[in-house]
């Protein structure tokens, strides 16, 4: 009886033990799940999947920056060679192909009546604009077409009288001033409108009168055209 009532009393202080010793360990068990953190941290672990797209910032700006190379390849004005862009050719580069051909700036090209059939010969040796001084009695009218065709810009600047008139002139600066159009090959007949031309643009551009008209000589302008020329200038006749 009392071996009985000590194995009962042995076994009841068990149980509490034996519980005590469950509930310790419970806690461990609650608190072993956090103990691997990449559970639910997985997922912000590789922060360059949102960023992939973005990481090639120059889809978007290749265009811009390709514009802006092709604008700084322009040349500033007429006699500016600082670049690369092409020039008109000097007279021992320039074919048969131009009436008394010669190179009035480095991209303006000057000359009499050209070889119809020469024109993609030109076009491939760089020139980007024909102005025709002639009037469509002497053929600027068809000549426009096959400039055209052969991948040039034409344009007609009809000067039938003795000299350009101040229009005329105003017409050509803004042309000739502007790079989009250069290289320019600006032809007549002879080069006698050319001349005319070329000595009345650059006085209007402030380059002294005397030095306008011996450009103008220069690039073709003869005796018969000089005089109006210079009465245009208010200088002294010939």
């Amino acid at each position: 009886m009392k071996k009985s009532l000590r194995k009962s009393l042995l076994t009841a202080a068990l149980v509490p033990a034996a519980a005590v010793a469950v509930g310790a360990a419970q806690p461990s068990s609650v608190k072993a799940q956090p103990a691997n953190p990449c559970a639910p941290v997985a997922a912000p672990v590789n922060p360059c999947a949102p960023a992939a797209a973005p990481a090639n910032p120059c889809a978007p700006a290749a265009a811009p920056a390709k514009a802006k190379a092709d604008e700084a390849a322009l040349p500033r004005d007429m006699f500016d060679t600082t670049t690369k862009f092409p020039q008109a050719p000097y007279g021992n580069k320039m074919p048969d192909l131009v009436k008394n051909y010669l190179r009035a700036t480095p991209y303006i090209g000057t000359g009499g009546v050209l070889e119809p059939t020469g024109l993609d010969t030109l076009a491939g040796l760089g020139f980007k604009t024909i102005v025709n001084l002639n009037t469509a009695e002497e053929g600027s009218v068809t000549e426009g077409p096959m400039v055209e065709k052969a991948g040039m810009t034409y344009i007609n600047i009809e000067v039938p009288t003795t000299a350009p008139n101040a229009e005329q002139v105003a017409e050509f600066a803004r042309i000739a001033e502007d790079p989009a159009y250069y290289p320019i090959l600006l032809h007549c007949e002879s080069s006698n409108r050319v001349g005319a031309m070329w000595a009345l643009y650059r006085a209007a551009s402030g380059i002294p009168k005397e030095i306008a008209i011996q450009e103008g000589r220069t690039v073709g302008m003869k005796t018969s055209r000089e005089g109006a020329v210079r009465e245009q200038l208010g200088m002294e006749p010939l």
